[in-house]
């Protein structure tokens, strides 16, 4: 019989298209230039500004700024909700404004806050009422109720909604390790989008915690992301899962290069290793390591560095890792390598260029008050 899982693991591993970590000045000089070209274009460019914002706001807070990756969001929303409301986009963009919304909601669960976070992934039967970027009376403050309609009003935009909802909510609750609400959750979106692959490995971890053993991955049978991701889960509760494991990771290896597969990788090695697998989880994280110079993951290779030097102390992967570490933009990486953290985003240059950009997008947007 499997052993119960108690406690449920903090990050979900289902594919959502993960953004590969790649230098964060790179990512960081990258955004600002098209953040800078989107708002000089006539018509505003908002799918390629949006696009260099949100990743943007995530460069600065993969450095360690979370207070200007907060300031970032309400920025991009500023402009997006000025250009709407003057007629300059289509009251279709509206649902951009969402975007940045939920970015401020991760951030809050990175920070551990998974309660606070909660009301900026919306249904969208609570959309209405959820204060969208609300932070004073008026028109200039938070999502009319029209413009909360406008973004139900489409297929796409309702969907957009929904699947937020179910996967970052999901995700939250893991955080939390709240299985009664996260239980709750499942039940009441299973019919509705239980093809989301987060709501199928929610399901899975709710058996287990139960005790429960899952269906096994017939032999033959070519594994998918989301469900290696239930079979990682399914092994590190029960030790005779590990050679199936085993199996979907060295077929999964061998596939195209992705944040994704990279995140899949990485757990699997470690339910190898915890099952006394050293051996095989050392070969998949060398594979990894591979995908991740493909890729330029700077961060994502850095920590599969780390753990195969653990693993393999004479092997080159510690210097190798140091190397990155050397000029690393991430707080995570710089931490663990013993850096020091960066000084805030607006005093580092290669930083400051989002803030710049940025600002200046809403200078260019935003019509100035006449003062009286």
């Amino acid at each position: 019989m499997p052993a119960p899982v108690h406690d449920l693991p903090l990050r979900l591993l289902s594919p959502e298209n993960r953004l590969t970590k790649v230098s964060v000045w790179q990512r960081a000089r990258e955004c600002a230039a098209e953040m800078d070209r989107a708002s000089r274009r006539t018509p505003f460019d908002a799918e390629a500004f949006c696009r260099a914002a949100n990743r943007g706001a995530l460069v600065l807070a993969m450095a360690g700024d979370l207070a200007e990756s907060e300031r970032s969001c309400r920025r991009q929303a500023r402009v997006l909700l000025s250009l709407v409301r003057r007629g300059l986009l289509p009251r279709a963009e509206t649902v951009r404004v969402l975007q940045p919304w939920i970015n401020l909601g991760r951030l809050r669960v990175i920070r551990g806050d998974w309660e606070g976070a909660l009301p900026h992934f919306p249904s969208p039967q609570g959309l209405h009422e959820a204060g969208v970027f609300a932070e004073g009376p008026g028109p200039d403050h938070g999502l009319t109720p029209d413009e909360a309609e406008d973004v139900l009003g489409s297929e796409s935009g309702r969907a957009f909604v929904t699947n937020t909802h179910v996967v970052e909510t999901a995700k939250a609750l893991a955080r939390g390790r709240r299985a009664d609400l996260l239980a709750a959750h499942v039940s009441r979106w299973k019919g509705t989008a239980g093809a989301l692959p987060h709501v199928r490995e929610a399901s899975a971890l709710l058996a287990l915690r139960g005790g429960a053993r899952l269906p096994e991955i017939p032999q033959g049978t070519v594994p998918t992301l989301a469900g290696t991701a239930v079979e990682i889960h399914a092994a590190s509760a029960d030790g005779s899962r590990t050679d199936s494991l085993l199996r979907c990771l060295d077929i999964l290896v061998k596939g195209a290069p992705s944040a994704d597969l990279v995140a899949v990788l990485r757990a699997g090695a470690e339910v190898l290793r915890s099952r006394g697998r050293a051996e095989d989880g050392a070969r998949i994280l060398h594979r990894t390591a591979d995908h991740c110079r493909a890729l330029r993951d700077e961060a994502e290779l850095f920590a599969v560095l780390s753990e195969l030097d653990g693993l393999e102390p004479a092997s080159e992967a510690g210097r190798e890792a140091r190397a990155l570490a050397a000029d690393s933009g991430y707080a995570f990486v710089r931490a663990r390598a013993g850096e020091p953290p960066l000084p805030p985003a607006a005093h580092v240059p290669r930083l400051a260029v989002l803030i710049t950009a940025e600002r200046e997008a809403e200078s260019r947007t935003t019509p100035v008050r006449e003062t009286t």
